[in-house]
């Protein structure tokens, strides 16, 4: 289960999904002032990561609706959130490809950076969203579906998903693994969007 493709189904929440240990001070700092009730994913898989964070002002912000391009590209536009971020960077390395990947850092629909993400698309012309939770309640159905609104004469490819399995993660490492999208995911994701464009790299 997805807790952002659930909860941005209703309006009025904020929802932050940071990435690294620096936007989540930003970002919570930002929502420890908002007026508005917000929902912070805190993905298990990145409490082992380590991140260079300032150590003389912890009381930054980071603004809801900015988006952070983390990697350049012209090839594909990859969105992604939270620890699935590391994973996409992981899977463009592995591949050698030139993709861009857009950190969304804030999912609900009012905060969502439509600059960046369209800036980007008008450059690549394709689009893949990555997420680790299952395609029945994916946050991308919501997201490809506006971006192929917005953006559609931009585009040279339908919107692709790549998301976890139909199964429930529990306590057997084997469902938990078909249940959570990874690294290879990602990759077989990448290859199906220039298997479409006719490239290989």
């Amino acid at each position: 289960m997805d807790p952002a493709g659930i909860m941005a189904t209703a309006p009025g929440w904020r929802i932050i999904a940071p990435a690294t240990a620096y936007d989540y001070i930003g970002l919570m700092n930002t929502a420890l002032l908002s007026r508005d009730p917000v929902l912070v994913i805190e993905h298990v898989d990145l409490y082992a990561s380590a991140d260079e964070i300032p150590t003389d002002d912890l009381d930054y912000f980071i603004p809801f609706g900015r988006a952070s391009v983390r990697r350049q590209g012209s090839k594909v536009t990859v969105l992604t959130y939270s620890a699935m971020v590391e994973k996409t960077l992981q899977a463009i390395e592995t591949l050698g490809i030139d993709a861009e990947v857009i950190d969304l850092r804030t999912l609900d629909r009012a905060s969502l950076d439509w600059d960046t993400i369209s800036d980007s698309v008008r450059k690549t012309n394709s689009v893949l969203i990555v997420e680790q939770g299952a395609r029945g309640t994916s946050y991308g159905a919501m997201l490809s579906d506006e971006i192929q609104r917005r953006l559609f004469d931009w585009l040279d490819q339908p919107v692709k998903r790549v998301t976890g399995g139909e199964a429930s993660p529990s306590i057997s490492k084997v469902l938990e693994r078909a249940a959570f999208a990874g690294v290879e995911e990602v990759v077989e994701g990448l290859r199906d969007v220039l298997a479409d464009l006719g490239s290989q790299t």
